[in-house]
């Protein structure tokens, strides 16, 4: 096997400083984070009077760019969730519930798998 390369001290305080001077890439916000961080403004804007629609495009103009569901999402009180409206009935669902089966008499002889279609007073 080989040798393993040693690395000189002075090097790795060289490159220990050079890191520690990089600059911060990470200068921006996602949509979601500048969301949270307007969110008082956006509101107070929303008090004056303008709409989600406007204020996107307003935003647009100054180089934020946050999409009007995201806004929506991050930044609006939470509504209640809406209510599924009931279906009107229809006239063919209005029709009565079947009527319960009668119930039998212990003394029949009849096994008890089986259900007649008709009451035997009706036969």
């Amino acid at each position: 096997m080989g040798k393993f390369k040693r690395i000189p001290v002075k090097d790795i305080n060289a490159m220990r400083k050079i890191l520690d001077d990089l600059p911060d890439k990470n200068l921006g916000k996602t949509r979601e984070e500048a969301a949270e961080l307007l969110n008082a403004n956006i509101l107070k804007a929303i008090e004056k009077g303008y709409t989600v629609r406007e204020l996107v495009d307003i935003m647009a103009q100054g180089n934020v760019v946050i999409p009007a569901p995201v806004i929506r999402a991050k930044v609006l009180p939470a509504k209640a969730a809406p209510r599924k409206r009931e279906p009107k009935p229809r006239p063919e669902q209005t029709k009565p519930a079947a009527l319960p089966p009668k119930e039998r008499k212990p003394e029949q002889d009849t096994p008890a798998y089986y259900t007649p279609d008709k009451p035997d007073s009706e036969l």
